[in-house]
């Protein structure tokens, strides 16, 4: 996984040209148009922040951008070779970014898949790659942040209608913009994936287990020892008759911590109702979502719910203070079309935290408040609104404001100044 992006994109047009030399039918060109493919992607936002409590840069504003090139090779139905670079910046930040905001030049993608690509049938994909498993909760590249996540990977698909099954075992990349990228040193994920979509009526019904290996990590003695955690989970999402649609989920932590033993679960549930296509496709929705904490007490168990590689912005909020972690979190919004091309998106959220012997957790799972003398778990409330246009089939353009309010933890916590959040994007497919 460290071939440099030159190098795999070097190699993938030459084999492309050698294969188009040896064929008697078409011409070069002709076979080069069937059988290689461009991508890319450019992306410009600007962002600003105000809140001293919460804000990582003392910029007013600052502007980040991210451009993706790739190049597919297929040369014959049941192959495929993927490569893609990407580079991601920013400026005016007026502080040294982290990984997750600047990565200049980088091998990004880099794989082969081979099988039934498309349809019933099994497929094998293996190296560097995107992997998106079921909600995203646990399991996603994501896509808000300005590198996003990729792993080193073996994943295999198996699809026969109404049953599908995904078997992964890999890495996660470790960002780095000072040399190449690669996988995190000791850490290690394993994935069984299955979806049914015919036990339920409309419904789709998604047991999984999934586990991860860990190095060198402190337990609540403050000895260090590895950690192994089992993940046992199930989704169900689906529609019902009058225009509702549901969506459940559950996930039961088990394994070991160093020298604790772990006992962590999470939750969520939600559901929408679409009022009516006529009325602008109107759609009332709702969410709660529950993740438990630790105690604090040197009692042998580690009871903070781990969220593995899942995407907590905007999925939990735009503001992407909050992970879901020792957390309580009820949503409440709607989303509508004024226009044919124009998504309007509204959130109400409020926060409250599963337990004060615990601290408040950043989307990155740092903890960033703590304040165990708290009287109060109510970290606070905010708005979060979104404007999507998609001015044609390659270019989108988004803005939106997200606030938070700050509630009476953070308040005793002396986290007072709250969070505005404004942003406007741009997206070119091209």
């Amino acid at each position: 996984m460290s071939t440099r992006p030159q190098v795999v994109i070097a190699t993938l047009i030459a084999a492309a040209g050698l294969a188009a030399a040896q064929s008697d039918q078409p011409k070069p060109r002709n076979y080069l148009e069937r059988t290689v493919t461009l991508t890319g992607q450019m992306r410009e936002r600007w962002e600003a922040t105000d809140g001293s409590d919460f804000s990582v840069t003392p910029a007013d504003s600052y502007i980040v951008s991210r451009i993706r090139l790739g190049v597919a090779f297929k040369p014959v139905t049941w192959l495929r070779f993927f490569a893609e670079t990407q580079d991601s910046r920013v400026l005016f930040y007026r502080t040294k970014p982290s990984s997750s905001v600047a990565n200049p030049f980088d091998f990004r993608q880099g794989y082969v898949e081979a099988g039934a690509l498309e349809g019933r049938g099994v497929k094998v994909r293996l190296g560097r790659q995107d992997l998106f498993i079921g909600s995203g909760r646990l399991f996603t590249t994501g896509d808000w942040s300005n590198t996003t996540r990729t792993y080193d990977a073996a994943r295999a698909t198996f699809t026969a209608a109404p049953f599908a099954l995904d078997l992964i075992a890999g890495s996660p990349m470790l960002a780095d913009s000072t040399r190449m990228d690669r996988h995190k040193p000791g850490e290690h994920f394993y994935v069984a994936y299955s979806t049914f979509k015919k036990l339920i009526p409309d419904a789709s019904f998604e047991p999984y287990l999934m586990a991860r290996t860990q190095l060198k990590l402190k337990g609540k003695d403050g000895v260090l020892g590895n950690a192994d955690t089992l993940y046992l989970g199930a989704r169900l999402v689906g529609k019902t008759k009058g225009r509702l649609d549901y969506s459940l989920e559950g996930v039961r932590e088990t394994g070991g911590y160093a020298h604790d033993s772990i006992r962590a679960w999470g939750a969520i549930a939600g559901g929408g109702w679409l009022v009516s296509p006529a009325l602008w496709n109107l759609h009332l929705t709702t969410e709660y979502t529950g993740a438990t904490g630790d105690s604090g007490k040197k009692d042998g168990v580690h009871q903070q719910f781990d969220f593995l590689y899942g995407a907590q912005q905007p999925a939990t909020s735009l503001t992407g203070l909050f992970s879901w972690r020792n957390i309580r979190d009820w949503r409440a919004g709607a989303d509508f079309k004024p226009l044919k091309k124009l998504t309007v998106k509204v959130d109400f959220r409020d926060y409250w935290l599963a337990t004060t012997a615990d601290g408040l957790y950043n989307s990155g799972g740092t903890r960033t408040v703590f304040n165990s003398a708290a009287t109060s778990a109510h970290v606070g409330e905010g708005v979060d609104t979104q404007f999507l246009f998609a001015l044609n089939k390659k270019t989108t353009i988004g803005t939106g404001v997200a606030n938070l309010s700050p509630g009476s933890y953070l308040v005793q916590s002396h986290k007072s100044s709250g969070f505005v959040y404004p942003f406007l994007y741009v997206i070119r497919q091209l």
